[in-house]
Parts: C-alpha cells; structure tokens; sequence
C-alpha cells in the first residue's frame, strides 16, 4: 500500500502575496545514505518553493510513510529530483482553484499506552548481550544493567494523540513516531479525504509504529529496529487499535464518513 497525496497549504497576505508554503507526503526522507546533514527530497522541496515564491517560507512536513523510501535513491542529484518534482507539482496544485481554510481552530489531544510484547527473561538478556552484532549486544547490556540495578524493564510506552481542525475546512492530525502508511489511509478512509490531512514525526519521535499488518508481517519496522531505539521489544500485538480507539473521540463529527 502506498499513499500518494500532496496536501498543499497555501498562505497568504492581504494583497495576494504568497508568505507560507506547507505541503506534506507520505515517504522516508532517505534517498540519501550518507552520514552528513543534508535536508534530503523535503529540504529540495522547500528551497525549491522558496526560490519559486521569493519571501515565502516553504516548510514540508512527513505523512505515514515509515515503510515507503524514495526510489531511485543513494544520490544527492536524486534528492534534488525527488524534491523538484513535489515542488512542481506544489506549485500546479497552487495555481489552481484551492479551497478555503477558515476557524475556528481546535485542537485536541490524548496520551494513551502501547504495551511493549513480554516474556524476556534475564537468561535471554545475558544471552543476547554475547550476541556478534554490536548494536544487540549493546542493547542486551543496557538492560542487564537495568535489572542489575533494581530497575524494572518498561512495560509500554506514553504515545500521545493530536487533532487540530479548522472550522469544517480541515482536519489535521498529529502522530509522533516513525508511523506505517496504513494509519493514513485507514484515517482517510474514516474521514473525508478531501479534508483530512495526516502528519507523523510529530511532538515526539519514540520508535517506529507498526499497523497490525506491518506487526505481523514482522521484519524491521515491526521488529528489530526496536534495537536501535533502546525500546525492549517489540510491542505487543494490537496497537494499531489502541491508537484509533484513542484518536476516535477527537475526530470532529463533521468530517467523518457518512
């Protein structure tokens, strides 16, 4: 599954001039693999729009694209491709007929719980602390010294839930974490599509967010990359529920699906 909206916000002054740019696309900032800081196809994207709308300050935002990359990539000239091409197609859909983005602004939110998967004993942390991989036999070690130190291994983690609307022009929503494609489409799918817009990486950065298909599927989102951001396992099975059931009471009636 792959989600190809560019939601494009478009601001401006009282003469007509374009001051902001915000668009958003669901898709790793990873065409490049190189350990320098770079802006990768986003950045392109805003120095792009900025050059194109002098004054303007163009910012892009990543939607639920945690397991979708950008292909072909590993290039810098391929970022400035990648970015060239959404800012193109930022500024077609400006030049067009955009619909209005008016108040009142709301914005709500909600802290729940998405409980890590159990049964890792100590024996199993010992073992995995001889492991030849560094990074697992450095993450082994961590928690070792943890239960060393009397210290319980986290159960779960807070993940907190954003909705901003603005009127009955636009829904916004807010996931933190590196969040699965699937969030966005089943949220504009919910919703109407034409009015909702998805963000994720927002407010905090915790670990990957598996959907229920991507958890059983396993592999690196689900998984192992759990690893590398210091979490203890992977979570339990059900989360993508625990998020929704979070999300349904702040989604405002008059964009939802009738």
């Amino acid at each position: 599954p792959v989600d190809h909206d560019l939601p494009v916000l478009r601001v401006t002054d009282s003469e007509g001039k374009v001051r902001a740019i915000y668009t958003s696309y669901a898709c790793h900032c990873t065409t490049l693999g190189i350990n320098e800081i770079h802006g990768d196809w986003a950045g392109c994207a805003q120095s792009d729009l900025q050059k194109a709308y002098p004054g303007a300050i163009a910012l892009t935002a990543i939607g639920c694209g945690a397991d979708q990359n950008p292909q072909p990539r590993r290039e810098i000239i391929l970022a400035e491709q990648h970015g060239a091409a959404l800012a193109l197609e930022a500024g077609r859909i400006m030049q067009g007929k955009l619909r209005p983005v008016r108040g009142p602004v709301t914005a709500s939110t909600d802290k729940t719980q998405l409980p890590f998967e159990g049964g890792r004993t100590r024996e199993d942390w010992v073992k995995r602390s001889q492991d030849s991989n560094r990074a697992v036999a450095f993450h082994a070690a961590h928690f070792l010294k943890s239960l060393d130190s009397g210290e319980t291994v986290p159960s779960s983690i807070d993940y907190l839930v954003q909705v901003w609307s603005f009127g009955d022009d636009l829904c916004m929503i807010n996931l933190p974490g590196e969040v699965v494609v699937d969030y966005g489409l089943r949220l504009k799918t919910k919703l109407d599509r034409r009015r909702t817009w998805v963000n994720s990486y927002t407010n905090d950065v915790p670990c990957y967010i598996p959907s229920q298909r991507v958890w059983e599927e396993g592999g690196y989102e689900a998984d192992t990359s759990m690893t590398y951001y210091g979490r203890p396992t992977r979570f339990a099975t059900g989360v993508e529920k625990i998020i929704f059931d979070s999300l349904e009471p702040l989604l405002p009636a008059a964009f939802k699906q009738r």
